[in-house]
């Protein structure tokens, strides 16, 4: 092939290479936007009432309140309700027959309601990792905040509050959760000490 043809073919080839690499370079470089957090999926739980077992309250969380009421479908009986869905996206019924139910928007969510023991495994499963995430945020400022003040032989102290929102955990899911706290904040200390003291 002789020059003038090598220069014909490949001026046009270089050309169009240079512009795809700028373009390519300016999208990746373009911010991207912030992960939007997802809405929390929707759930309920039947609780009998106390010292009446044919009555029930049923919460949940994860609805919309633009979708408006709630609707309890009792689904062992004809039992039923409805509920108001407040600004959080939780909810309260009133009394209703004790029994399964399922909660459901018109146009919105629906979640089949869980209750007995099964109610108590998601309530303190829910704590525990609530109780991990809050250990790992709270561990990693502190430790941050001393390492910055110089204080780098700090060791991890973690707070003795606990969160505690909505249905009640049982004694063995608050204990889960302490230690699950306390494990996330003394790793997430530990990790921003390192991260902050190096030489």
């Amino acid at each position: 092939m002789n020059r003038r043809t090598r220069i014909t073919l490949f001026t046009p080839l270089i050309a169009c290479s240079l512009a795809l690499g700028a373009a390519a370079t300016g999208w990746a470089a373009a911010p991207k936007a912030a992960p939007v957090a997802a809405p929390a999926a929707a759930a309920c739980f039947v609780e009998l009432k106390a010292g009446d077992a044919t009555k029930a309250i049923v919460s949940g969380e994860g609805f919309d309140k633009a979708k408006g009421k709630v609707f309890l479908d009792q689904t062992d009986g004809a039992g039923g309700g409805t509920a108001t869905v407040g600004d959080d996206g939780k909810f309260t019924s009133g009394e209703v027959a004790a029994g399964k139910y399922k909660a459901f928007q018109n146009g919105g969510a629906t979640a089949t309601c869980l209750g007995g023991q099964e109610a108590q495994d998601a309530i303190n499963q829910k704590l525990i990792t609530k109780e991990r995430q809050r250990g790992a945020t709270e561990g990693f400022t502190d430790g941050k905040t001393l390492a910055q003040a110089g204080n780098c032989d700090a060791e991890p102290k973690p707070p003795a509050n606990q969160n505690l929102q909505g249905l009640v955990p049982d004694n063995e899911g608050k204990k889960q959760a302490k230690e699950a706290h306390d494990q996330a904040y003394n790793s997430a200390f530990n990790a921003a000490i390192k991260r902050y003291c190096t030489d």
